[in-house]
């Protein structure tokens, strides 16, 4: 969703910016979910500029930033980030070049551990309800009986 509210922004800017105007160059990472260590993301910076330097940031890398095979949308250049398998938990600010103008972005990295704890916990009480199910089962099978 941000990748085409940022494609929207950049061609009303440029659109409005009267004739000659060069869009105004943007970055855009993911879509705003937290991304899991050693996952990756794609990256999107608006940019008509022939050169552009990968997305860089502590414990993520980018590949080379791309322009469509076919020339669609001439300003608009893709990539793909990749957050390291050991990467810190928390906002991790990315910076991209296009031309000589540095761009930055927030990419969040989710927290590895949070969601094992949380499935163990949940797969736990889980465990615990089937458990007191069975014994208050039990009990009603021998007060039936006896």
């Amino acid at each position: 969703m941000r990748v085409v509210l940022a494609m929207v922004v950049v061609l009303v800017f440029s659109l409005t910016g009267g004739p000659g105007a060069v869009a105004d160059p943007g970055l855009v990472v993911g879509d705003g979910a937290a991304v899991a260590p050693g996952a990756t993301v794609g990256a999107q910076m608006g940019c008509e500029e022939p050169t552009t330097a990968p997305a860089t940031g502590p414990g993520i890398t980018g590949s080379p930033w791309q322009r469509d095979p076919e020339g669609h949308q001439p300003w608009s250049v893709t990539s793909t980030l990749t957050v390291a398998p050991d990467a810190a938990p928390g906002p991790v600010t990315v910076t991209a070049t296009c031309g000589d103008r540095p761009l930055t972005a927030t990419l969040t990295v989710a927290d590895a551990g949070s969601g094992t704890t949380v499935r163990l916990l949940v797969g736990g009480a889980i465990l615990l309800v089937v458990v007191a199910a069975m014994v208050l089962l039990q009990r009603r099978r021998r007060a039936a009986a006896g």
